[in-house]
């Protein structure tokens, strides 16, 4: 018994074994496909990293490249605002001796329709003091025809200056 006693403190009991703290060839070792595989995962997680980085830069570069282009585009607009305004101030400058003139010519028209209008009553006018006159002259005549006892025929010329007014 004494034998197995010794045996057993040569080994160490189960109780004595779970009391001592183990040595570091006892440990567990670690698998090493675990160690490949949390190395591979490192691996990944830079070559993941550096792919953002690539791809930072890359969006970095087309910002720039659009950012140009926009201000390129802003400036032609720019220009062609100033273009369509200045064509804008000449077309105005164009336009308003045209409406003077149209302005002026609507006067005219007017001035010519009235005069017309002016006109139509004048030779209303003459037309009337001739019916007037033809009247008073066949009455006259009418009268020196009996007197004489034959007919004649008189033709009655404007008066010169009667028609202007």
């Amino acid at each position: 018994m004494q034998a197995a006693a010794f045996k057993d403190k040569k080994r160490g009991s189960p109780a004595h074994r779970e009391a001592q703290p183990r040595s570091p060839s006892d440990r567990a070792q670690v698998p090493h496909w675990l160690y490949r595989a949390i190395m591979s995962l490192y691996i990944l997680l830079t070559v993941a990293l550096l792919f953002c980085i690539i791809l930072s830069a890359l969006v970095l570069v087309k910002n720039s490249e659009m950012s140009k282009e926009v201000r390129n585009l802003k400036t032609e607009i720019w220009n062609v605002t100033n273009l369509m305004q200045e064509c804008e101030k000449r077309q105005e400058k164009g336009f308003h001796p045209v409406q003077q003139s149209i302005g002026e010519v609507r006067k005219k028209v007017e001035n010519l329709a009235t005069q017309l209008a002016e006109i139509n009553k004048i030779n209303t006018n003459i037309e009337k003091t001739l019916q007037d006159l033809k009247k008073t002259s066949s009455c006259k005549l009418g009268h020196r025809e009996m007197d004489k006892g034959g007919a004649s025929d008189v033709a009655l010329a404007p008066v010169p200056g009667a028609g202007s007014a």
